[in-house]
């Protein structure tokens, strides 16, 4: 091969590397998310009865955003609903983009009742992250007699169009995050 047919070559494979990563960056994701409660015994105390989410400065309501045309865990969300010990609270999907600087801005997510609140953000920096960092506050505890909050924070690395589960003795949550 001659040294120009290796320059081009590489030159295509930069090329496709770094429009797909633009893609990424610039584009539009799904994102879909099922909150549900789950009722297994534990033995972990809860202690918390204030909201300890440390809120992003600016956060944008989950109806600011356009909802997907067809969802993908609809058999998800009916499995669970079908099982004693767990109850979905919310399922929600919508489509958001992440612009160049590679921040998405936080979606406050919340339940019909007040009883869950928080927000979900993703970020392209070496790699797709999600934060979800939610609380759902019951009414009392069953040993104490007092409100808690239970909260689940949680950050992590994700690959596209994979399913993940984020998990907390009293209420988790299912995520699918997709390239449109």
């Amino acid at each position: 091969m001659t040294i120009i047919k290796i320059m081009a070559y590489s030159l295509t494979a930069m090329l496709v590397f770094f429009s797909n990563r633009l893609l990424a960056e610039d584009g539009a994701y799904q994102i879909e998310l099922i909150i549900f409660s789950q009722a297994m015994p534990n033995s972990e105390v809860f202690e918390q009865a204030a909201s300890q989410i440390k809120w992003p400065s600016a956060l944008t309501e989950l109806s600011a955003y356009k909802k997907p045309g067809a969802t993908t865990l609809d058999e998800s969300y009916d499995a669970l609903s079908k099982v004693p010990v767990y109850r979905p609270i919310l399922h929600v999907a919508w489509i958001q983009p992440i612009g160049g600087g590679g921040l998405a801005a936080p979606v406050h997510i919340q339940g019909a009742d007040g009883k869950l609140d928080g927000y979900f953000q993703m970020q392209h920096d070496q790699g797709l992250q999600m934060t979800v960092d939610l609380e759902l506050g019951s009414r009392f505890d069953g040993d104490s007699g007092k409100a808690v909050i239970y909260r689940l924070n949680e950050k992590r690395f994700i690959k596209l169009n994979e399913l993940y589960y984020l998990d907390h003795p009293k209420f988790g949550a299912v995520v699918k995050i997709s390239l449109l």
